[in-house]
């Protein structure tokens, strides 16, 4: 009877062993599809990616195309839909200087040793804006130090909010597409281009005129020392 319990023992573990060795092959590659379905819809933080990939394409909700940003290798082009050029960006040092068609100066956008970014004048004479860390986020003061908007990190891209707290925004990362919504949810501007949130929710700062906004947006997006660093 012992050798026989022994046995019956032997052979209720052959049969476990053999179950877990003859697991299907779609049950291992589930999980991995999960995971890269998970880290594909994930909002990418400046941290994550720098640099432009190459044409950076903006379209409204009709997929007409807005504008874009081209990159060069001193800076970056502004165009509209229609490749008429906007504004120019130029780097001066650790300074990305923006210029008009006419390549007369419209601002500077500045880079601390502490992250923020100040938008200076054509003169570099006076500081008009200053966008610094909150926290997780981002804030945006004018010139007097008023708050005018703050950006709060999401699972899925980023909040945009004005000096009142109210909504004004938000960035959507989702299967490969960035986009710029309403605080009602209707999409502003989109893009497939790998960008990151943080520098995506500078287009909602409409008391910057376009070219600074995407000033900001590609300082954040392609800071100096990579941008410098291109042959």
């Amino acid at each position: 009877m012992m050798g026989m319990g022994r046995f019956l023992l032997c052979c209720s573990l052959v049969a476990l062993t053999g179950a877990a060795g003859c697991s299907k092959p779609g049950d291992a590659e589930a999980p991995r599809a999960v995971r890269a379905q998970e880290a594909a819809s994930a909002p990418v933080a400046a941290a994550d990616v720098k640099g432009l990939e190459g044409k950076l394409k903006f379209k409204d909700d009709a997929d007409r195309e807005r504008f874009s940003l081209k990159p060069k290798d001193d800076g970056a082009k502004l165009v509209d839909g229609e490749e008429r050029e906007l504004a120019r960006y130029k780097w001066k040092d650790a300074a990305l200087k923006v210029s008009g068609p006419d390549d007369v100066a419209l601002g500077y956008v500045v880079g601390s040793a502490g992250g923020a970014l100040t938008v200076r004048d054509g003169e570099q004479r006076q500081v008009l804006f200053t966008l610094a860390r909150q926290g997780p986020g981002w804030r945006l003061n004018d010139m007097k130090g008023t708050l005018l908007y703050s950006v709060w990190p999401e699972d899925d891209g980023a909040r945009i909010q004005d000096g009142a707290g109210a909504d004004v925004a938000r960035v959507k990362v989702r299967e490969g597409k960035v986009s710029l919504r309403d605080a009602q949810g209707r999409t502003l501007l989109a893009t497939k281009s790998l960008l990151a949130a943080e520098a995506a929710a500078c287009l909602a700062f409409e008391a910057l005129e376009l070219p600074l906004r995407m000033a900001l947006l590609f300082h954040l997006q392609a800071p100096p020392s990579q941008e410098l660093a291109q042959p």
